[in-house]
C-alpha cells in the first residue's frame, strides 16, 4: 500500500482555495433547493448569482475562503453603511480547514454589515496606531478573524432564497 507523507500532499494555491470555496457555496445552495451559478472569469464583487426555486428573488454573493488563519479583504471594502432591509448582496466566508477530512464551515453576512464592520475595525486600528499603519502605510490589506463573524455561522436564512 502506498501512503503519502505530509510533505507529499499537494498544497493548493490561493486560486484553488478561492475556487473551491465558490464551488462549495454553489453546491450548498443547490443542496438547499436554490439555484446558483459561479463565474468562470473575474466578476468584480460577485462570485455567485443565486435565486430561489421560483426565481422571484436573486442575490449576489461574494465568497471569501481560507484554510487557516484569517480571511483576507481590502480596507477599500470598508464603507459606513445603514442597514438595507431587502439586501441582495451578501458575503459568504468559507473555512476549508487545514484537515481536508473536516467539512467546511460557512458564515453568511449582509454586505452592508461587513462593509460597516471592515470600516469600523480599520478605523479602530488606525486610532490605536496613531492614524497610520505601522508596518506598511500604503497597504489596503484587511484581515477578518473568525471572532468578528462567528455569530453568522450557517445563517443561510439571511439570503432569503429558501
Amino acid at each position: 500500500m502506498f501512503t503519502l507523507s505530509k510533505q507529499d500532499v499537494p498544497h493548493p494555491s490561493t486560486q484553488q482555495v478561492a475556487r473551491a470555496g465558490e464551488h462549495l457555496v454553489a453546491a450548498e445552495l443547490h443542496r438547499r433547493g436554490a439555484y446558483a451559478v459561479t463565474f468562470a472569469g473575474n466578476m468584480p464583487r460577485i462570485d455567485i448569482l443565486a435565486s430561489n426555486a421560483e426565481q422571484t428573488r436573486t442575490v449576489m454573493i461574494q465568497v471569501k475562503t481560507k484554510r487557516s488563519g484569517t480571511w483576507q479583504a481590502s480596507t477599500r471594502a470598508g464603507i459606513p453603511r445603514e442597514a438595507v432591509p431587502e439586501e441582495q448582496r451578501f458575503w459568504v466566508f468559507v473555512d476549508l480547514r487545514k484537515n481536508p477530512t473536516e467539512p467546511p464551515a460557512y458564515y453568511i453576512v449582509h454586505e452592508w454589515w461587513i462593509q460597516n464592520d471592515i470600516h469600523d475595525a480599520h478605523q479602530a486600528y488606525l486610532k490605536r496606531s496613531g492614524g497610520t499603519r505601522t508596518r506598511s502605510p500604503d497597504s489596503t490589506h484587511h484581515a477578518i478573524p473568525l471572532s468578528r463573524i462567528k455569530d453568522s455561522k450557517d445563517r443561510w436564512d439571511r439570503l432569503g432564497i429558501f
